[in-house]
């Protein structure tokens, strides 16, 4: 038996937060640890060595493209594959690809599609 996909959801908003863990826990089957802010999501991503992270891109103290260049520059979590989610329409391309992002999903997402596109994107991580 394998073990399941690992996700660590750094996500400010509470309700959000806890919509993206069912989903993807009772979706997809998938074990979820969660973060409410940047800091608390690089000591969790740390932990717990996750298959991928989910990371809001908009958060007081320290946003989501900081913590994926974070990540990025740690030998131990370099290899994670970190997935933006915002509702910005517009974003920052120079900082998206410095940041070191597979990708982005936008809000509102369709529950039903959350788990593939957070495979698909963790899949196939962009090249440098």
């Amino acid at each position: 038996m394998t073990a399941p996909f690992r996700v660590v959801v750094i996500e400010d908003d509470p309700d959000l937060r806890k919509l993206i863990q069912v989903t993807l826990q009772f979706t997809a089957g998938w074990e979820v640890a969660t973060a409410a802010d940047g800091p608390a999501g690089l000591t969790r991503v740390r932990d717990v060595r996750p298959d991928a992270v989910l990371v809001d891109l908009m958060m007081p103290d320290m946003d989501g493209y900081e913590v994926c260049r974070r990540l990025k520059a740690d030998p131990a979590t370099v290899a994670i594959p970190l997935i933006l989610i915002t509702a910005r329409q517009q974003l920052d391309e120079a900082r998206l690809r410095a940041s070191g992002a597979a990708g982005v999903i936008q809000k509102p997402f369709d529950p039903d599609q959350l788990a593939p596109r957070v495979r698909a994107l963790a899949a196939d991580p962009p090249r440098g």
